[in-house]
């Protein structure tokens, strides 16, 4: 047998005024916000001009050294000796002591000539030598 319940005693509803509350106020932050973005995008300014001769970025941060398959090392498109690739980090550890350097080898190239140009920058003081290499999936391996 069913026992009813008194009219009274059900259950009550969620009370969804403020859900819907804060969806309002949310939608009108929002549209607020976005009318001013395009007021002060729509300003009629005259932006300054540079002269074509001030560079328009600081140096590089860092010393690019690529190396060839055969060992030559080549800074921005010129070839070095091993002798001649020392005396340029010595000046750039002189110089720009805060200056990192990054070696792009050969993937065809042996680790000594990589190895060479770390021990170069160790021994003239250059802090940080990283290699540089291009990011791809192996395809059929692990994916390390």
């Amino acid at each position: 047998m069913r026992i009813r319940e008194q009219p009274g005693e059900g259950e009550e509803g969620v009370n969804l005024m403020p859900l819907i509350d804060m969806v309002f106020l949310l939608l009108i932050f929002f549209l607020v916000a976005t009318t001013m973005a395009q007021e002060e995008r729509e300003l009629g300014l005259q932006l300054p001009s540079i002269s074509p001769n001030v560079p328009l970025s600081a140096p590089p941060l860092q010393l690019i050294i690529n190396v060839r398959a055969d060992g030559t090392p080549v800074i921005s498109r010129k070839e070095y000796t091993w002798t001649q690739l020392a005396d340029v980090l010595v000046r750039v550890a002189r110089d720009e002591p805060h200056r990192k350097v990054l070696v792009r080898a050969d993937e065809e190239c042996k680790h000594k000539y990589f190895a060479a140009v770390v021990r170069i920058c160790k021994k003239v003081g250059i802090s940080e030598a990283r290699i540089g290499y291009a990011e791809q999936e192996v395809v059929g391996g692990t994916g390390l």
